[in-house]
């Protein structure tokens, strides 16, 4: 069982056995599929200054599974072989599709980017919403603005 524990900036995280970080690091892939009760989702294990790997809990993931600090839960990891790591949203892959342009530019970006405009489009919940900043980010990558910390400002 692990236990959940937040960092003084309110972000949810859990340390990660060494054991099973270094399974992962040892195939060259820090990224894998986390489960807890009965939700998979992606997760990164990142490594923690005072030592040992930790992976991020979301505020959705938490909510959905009504997680909180103290809590005692079992994680299961497996590979991650989707393409990025990273579910593709439906509407930004339509966007991408319809703009070459937009799309051009996405390729050449790292997979950290790639992720993370990713993640900007999928914080929102409806599909309409969705579209919107899909939009919006297609926009953007086309005027060279890469960074999923500048593309919605």
């Amino acid at each position: 069982m692990n236990k959940i524990e937040k960092f003084s900036n309110g972000m949810h995280f859990v340390m990660v056995d060494a054991k099973i970080v270094d399974s992962f690091l040892s195939k060259g892939s820090k990224r894998a599929l986390c489960l807890i009760k009965n939700t998979t989702f992606h997760c990164a294990f990142m490594p923690k200054k005072e030592g040992g790997y930790f992976i991020n809990l979301g505020s959705t993931i938490c909510k959905q599974l009504n997680l909180k600090e103290g809590d005692e839960i079992a994680l299961t990891f497996t590979e991650d072989n989707s393409e990025l790591q990273f579910e593709m949203p439906e509407e930004f892959l339509e966007v991408l599709y319809q703009d070459p342009d937009a799309d051009a530019v996405f390729q050449t970006l790292t997979d950290g980017n790639k992720r993370g405009l990713i993640y900007v489009i999928t914080l929102v919940k409806s599909s309409e919403k969705r579209i919107e900043r899909a939009l919006k980010v297609a926009e953007k990558l086309k005027l060279g603005i890469t960074s999923p910390r500048l593309v919605l400002k």
